[in-house]
Order: structure tokens, then sequence, then C-alpha cells
């Protein structure tokens, strides 16, 4: 009988292509899992903070606590640092960057290039790479940053988009049972986020991948008005639930700020537009935010106290809505022009107004710092509301001109504060 012949060890190459096939990562060096790449910890910690304080009140897709523990190291599974995680704080830490550009200077060199840069070396369109709800995260959260610095228009932030759409279409209808009821809501947050953002782009005349079309189901996909501790027992929990303790839910803002966008979307749901459908849809878009909970109703007076988060989140609900009056009104006026009326109707005028009116009322009461927490997407908002009241200056008669102008400087005036950086504001 011939002896075994002794085996050396494995071949790394044979390793590696083992590991790819496993559907692992097989780059073993240590530095790739090093969130130092991205910004050192005092910085990072800055950035993450900064999400949770002034960007989850409209984004709530994750939990800080779990984030924190993972960032930390302190996990008990496998891979808690893995090139995933670090991937999707590189996102976070993008879209931070990307939306509160007022306070950039305080994130030292961390820019949405340098989080694009940590994400092709970590080998972000690689093939091996699974559909998972961290993916699908990351994929929003870098198209966001993107969409933000670049503008509408950068085929990156479409690609990027395109990937989180179909992501979540994948692991809603192939996964969602095999999720954890956290991970479930999660999922079901950000396709709402997602729908959003489909719906704000192509108010811009921007058509994106369509993740949900007008006639589909709605209650189903809706996410639990949960507040922490019911994400990690699975489930709402039978104690009357506080707002005024330090856990809380913006869920119920998302749900509504999801259903203002379906009012939008089924008043473009028809093969030929009509003023009747277009005014009924104002309507609706006027009744949408009623019947909301107390948080999310009464504007505070200049220093009266709030909840900070609750304040955000009615400042993204009323823009939103006052955004979507303003482009129906503008379809309005489109469609009486293609009849032939070259002054604008005094209905859509006047309801124009009412809009106007609402938003500097809007921007005059509310601190600045709102509206910074609600990252920069707000002001392209403000600008397309903002922009009808040139028609009126063209076309309009003396007395509306006059008003028009006032209240366009105004608008102005504000926009200019708004855009301003944090150190000059600091200062003045």
């Amino acid at each position: 009988m011939r002896p075994r012949k002794k085996r050396g060890p494995k071949n790394r190459y044979v390793q590696a292509l083992r590991a790819q096939l496993d559907g692992e990562v097989a780059d073993r060096d240590e530095e790739q899992h090093d969130l130092d790449l991205i910004a050192p910890p005092d910085v990072l910690q800055r950035i993450v903070d900064d999400w949770f304080d002034l960007i989850h009140p409209v984004a709530p897709i994750l939990h800080r606590d779990q984030f924190m523990h993972r960032i930390s190291g302190n996990g008990h599974r496998e891979r808690e640092r893995s090139a995933s995680f670090v991937l999707l704080v590189a996102s976070v830490s993008a879209a931070t960057v990307a939306s509160l550009r007022r306070r950039r200077e305080i994130y030292g060199t961390v820019t949405v290039e340098k989080c694009l840069e940590v994400a092709e070396r970590l080998k972000l369109w690689s093939m091996a790479s699974k559909t998972t709800l961290d993916r699908a995260l990351m994929m929003y959260n870098f198209s966001s940053a993107v969409h933000h610095e670049y503008g509408i228009d950068s085929s990156l932030g479409h690609r990027l988009y395109g990937e989180a759409s179909t992501s979540v279409a994948y692991l809603l209808h192939q996964h969602l049972g095999q999720m954890s009821f956290m991970e479930q809501q999660i999922l079901k947050r950000l396709y709402w986020l997602i729908y959003a953002g489909q719906c704000t782009m192509e108010m811009h005349g921007r058509r994106m991948l369509i993740l949900r079309h007008a006639h589909e189901p709605v209650s189903s996909l809706l996410p639990m008005a949960t507040v922490t501790d019911e994400l990690l027992s699975c489930g709402p929990v039978s104690t009357p639930h506080d707002d005024t303790s330090p856990d809380y839910s913006y869920i119920t803002g998302l749900n509504a700020l999801s259903r203002l966008f379906l009012v939008w979307q089924s008043s473009q749901a028809t093969t030929i537009q009509t003023m009747e459908n277009l005014q009924q849809h104002v309507s609706r878009a006027h009744e949408a935010l009623a019947n909301l909970p107390p948080e999310l109703v009464a504007f505070e007076q200049p220093g009266q106290a709030g909840h900070f988060g609750f304040s955000v989140q009615k400042v993204n609900l009323k823009v939103t809505q006052l955004h979507i009056r303003a482009n129906l009104l503008e379809q309005m006026n489109g469609l009486a022009k293609d009849q032939g009326i070259a002054i604008t109707p005094d209905a859509i005028i006047d309801e124009r107004h009412l809009v106007v009116e609402e938003l500097l009322d809007l921007l005059y009461t509310m601190p600045e710092e709102v509206f910074d927490a609600n990252g920069y997407s707000i002001v392209p908002k403000i600008r397309d509301i903002g922009s009808a009241l040139f028609d009126e200056l063209r076309t309009g008669s003396h007395g509306r001109t006059l008003q028009a102008s006032i209240n366009l400087d105004k608008l102005l005036a504000k926009l200019e504060s708004l855009d301003s950086p944090l150190s000059l504001r600091l200062i003045q």
C-alpha cells in the first residue's frame, strides 16, 4: 500500500475562490474592514450622532443602539465589522455630509467622494455581494448622498437608486417571511422613503425606476408605529406610551408623509389630465394632514419648548404638502395655457398665494435648526414653490404683482440664510 502523500497548506487562491463561491468575503486584509478608512473615531462619532439627532426623525431606518453596538465592535456574531457593515457606515457618513451642508466643516476630511472611494475599495459592485437589508440601506443612503451632492441628473445617483429599489422589491417579495420583526419593519420604512424619492423626482420632471405603481395595495406595506423597545421585543407592547419619554416613534409621521405622496401619485394616474382631477387632488392634499396626533400638528411660537425631532417632522410634512399643492397648481396653470388662457386664472393665483403665505409663516416661525435637520433636500422644494411667483411678476395685475414681489423678497432672504455656512451663521 502506497503511503499517502503529505499535503501542504491549501493554496490561497483556491481558498479565495471557494470563499467567493460560498458567498463569503474573500479578502482577509483587516485594513479593508477598518472604520478608520472613513474617518477618525471622534469625527465618525460626530457624524453618526448628527445622523440620529438630525436626520433620523425623517429617515428612521436604523436602530441607534444596535448600530452603535456594531460600530464599537462588541457584537457577538462573526464579521460585525465586515466589509458590508463598513460600507453601510460609509453610506451613512456620505448621506449625512451631503444633507447637512452647513455642518461640513466639522466633519474634517469626510466627503461624499471619499466615502464613494471607500465603497469602490470594498467592492461595492462585486457580483459576489448578496442582496441584504444592509445592502439596500447602503444603496439608498449613497443614492441620496449622490443626488444631493451632484444633482438630480447624476447617472450614478440613478444607478444607486435603481439598485436600492430592486433590492427592496426583491426582499419584500422573496424574503420578508424569513426576516425578523425588526428587519421587516425597517424594510417597510425604507420602501416608503424610496417611494417618496420616486415621487419627488417625478415632480422635478425626472422619471426614476418605479418601485410602486398607483393602484398597488397600501395597508400591508405601511410600517407599524413602533418605538425602539417594541422593535427589539418583536411587536407592540401593552404598556401605554408616553410621547415625552426618551423613547418615541417617528413612524406615524413617516406614514403621513407616504399618504401625501400617494395623493400626488393618484393625481398623475390618468391618461388625460383635467382641471377637475387636479383641483380634486389639491383638496385632498389639504386634507391629507388632518387627524394627525398632537405632536405633529401644533407649531410652536418662537422660543417655545417642543420636541425637536417632531418639529423636524412637522416641517418636513408641511413643506412636502405645500410642494405638492404648488406642483398641482402649476399643472393647472399649464392646462389653462394649453386651452388658450393667456393670464393665470384668479382661482390658481389665490391658492398659490395661500401656499406661499403658509410657507413664509413656517419659515419665519420655526427655528432654522429645524430646517437644517431636514437636510438640503428641503431647499429645492422651497425654491420650486417660490418659482411660481416669477410667473405672477410677469403676468399679474399691479396689486398682485406688488404682493408677489414682497413675498418673493422674503422667500429669497430666507433661502440665502438657509444656504449660508454654519460658521457664518454663528458669527452673525
